[in-house]
């Protein structure tokens, strides 16, 4: 015997639990849909307990690149560092226009000022990765190499050849960091990297 369902009768109804995938229409389904918790949004994904959640962590955010080409002096702009654990800054084929000495930095405007590397007697430049605990105020540093068959192990501090482990100062405030050669050289290539870790 027929159903009737809205009025009209011929029609089948359809029993609980036989829709198969096949028979959705492809995107079919929009979140309006779902029964998940939570707002959906640019910054939230769907999680495994159909809660839509912020990903734990943050990730890493690019804050600053700057041009090291060319001036004895290069500043980056001012760095909100309020809302992150730890900078990793990459130093990236950074070399000086002749004999450059050390690559230096000084945070704040201040007047203390910090080496990274050994001394850098080429043109070629020199990569380094280094890190700084915005909790401690600790820099240190994972990796660095130099262009030239040089082979050099980097080094924070307030001093050339210091040891890693340096507290430089820099806070979780609004900062800048001012970076030039120990020798008062001009940059000549490369580029200095900035990067924030929640």
């Amino acid at each position: 015997m027929a159903t009737t369902i809205n009025g009209s009768t011929g029609a089948s109804q359809i029993q609980d639990n036989t829709v198969s995938n096949a028979k959705v229409v492809d995107d079919a389904i929009g979140v309006a849909e779902l029964s998940a918790t939570g707002t959906a949004s640019s910054s939230t994904f769907l999680r495994g307990d159909n809660a839509w959640a912020a990903p734990a962590g943050g990730g890493l955010t690019l804050l600053q690149t700057v041009n090291t080409t060319s001036g004895t002096t290069v500043t980056s702009p001012t760095l909100d560092l309020s809302t992150y654990k730890m900078l990793i800054v990459d130093v990236y084929s950074v070399g000086p226009a002749v004999n450059g000495g050390y690559l230096q930095f000084t945070p704040n405007g201040g007047t203390t000022t910090y080496y990274v590397d050994a001394s850098v007697s080429t043109t070629q430049g020199f990569y380094a990765i280094v890190t700084h605990d915005l909790t401690s105020g600790n820099w240190t540093t994972a990796i660095t190499t130099a262009l030239g068959g040089r082979n050099d192990t980097a080094r924070v501090g307030n001093g050339p050849n210091a040891n890693q482990g340096v507290n430089t100062g820099l806070s979780t405030s609004t900062t800048s960091i001012a970076w030039s050669w120990s020798n008062g050289v001009a940059f000549n290539v490369g580029v200095i990297r900035i990067y924030g870790l929640k």
